[in-house]
């Protein structure tokens, strides 16, 4: 208490939201996790799954135990952390003659757009938006970053980070990675589809599929975008 008035209690850190994918058109689906989460909450969760089981490094699905996603999952789900994941199945296979290359990232441009999108009514005016700057060069992800800054508006900022700079895009990437495998046949659908299936019942987590018609339509709105103008450097 400072003369006679009682302290204001700190702001509530404001949540950004973290995309990270998994999967690609190689492998016939590829997912994308928009995860809205406060950094604070995110470096706890980590901190406490690390201090629980040992594990050292960055934390990826494609490489942690089924049990220790569970107990990721878990605390996303204790949690007020929200996310949605975009899912392309159908849409992961070009047109003839297609450049394979070049459709993995039309799909994945698609897949962040429409997640950004589903998020934003939840975010704040000045939004963060967080993306994993591992899976293209940088003129391809400047292009997409830019995108994405026209979709969060002047206030807001769309960054690129590494993962393992970044606790929340390792939550991200846990998400995307637990849908990507839920979506492949094999021994560990129906326990990926387990873990994930509660937090879609209460909403914490929504999915929705990126139709082929859809993906086709994405792209050429962006295509004369991309030819008038230049990318941020």
């Amino acid at each position: 208490m400072l003369a006679g008035l009682p302290l204001k209690a700190p702001k509530p850190a404001l949540a950004t939201l973290y995309c990270d994918e998994s999967g690609g058109v190689g492998r016939g689906v590829m997912t994308l996790a928009a995860l809205l989460i406060a950094p604070e909450d995110a470096a706890h969760i980590l901190h406490r799954f690390r201090a629980v089981t040992g594990y050292h490094g960055e934390v990826k699905g494609s490489r942690i135990a089924l049990g220790e996603r569970g107990f990721l999952i878990e605390m996303l789900a204790q949690s007020s952390a929200q996310a949605v994941v975009t899912l392309a199945l159908s849409a992961t296979q070009p047109q003839p003659g297609e450049d394979k290359g070049l459709h993995d990232v039309h799909v994945y441009a698609a897949l962040l757009e429409t997640a950004v999108s589903k998020m934003l009514p939840l975010m704040d005016d000045c939004r963060t938006v967080m993306i994993d700057d591992g899976r293209y060069g940088d003129a391809t992800l400047a292009l997409i970053r830019n995108d994405v800054r026209t979709l969060i508006g002047p206030c807001g900022s769309a960054e690129l980070q590494l993962s393992h700079h970044a606790d929340g895009l390792q939550l991200a990437d846990v998400i995307a990675n637990s849908f990507f495998t839920r979506a492949l046949p094999g021994d560990r659908q129906a326990h990926m589809a387990a873990l994930v299936q509660p937090l879609m019942e209460r909403g914490q987590i929504q999915m929705q599929i990126l139709t082929a018609e859809a993906q086709r339509e994405y792209e050429p709105r962006k295509q004369q975008k991309r030819r008038d103008g230049k990318a941020d450097q």
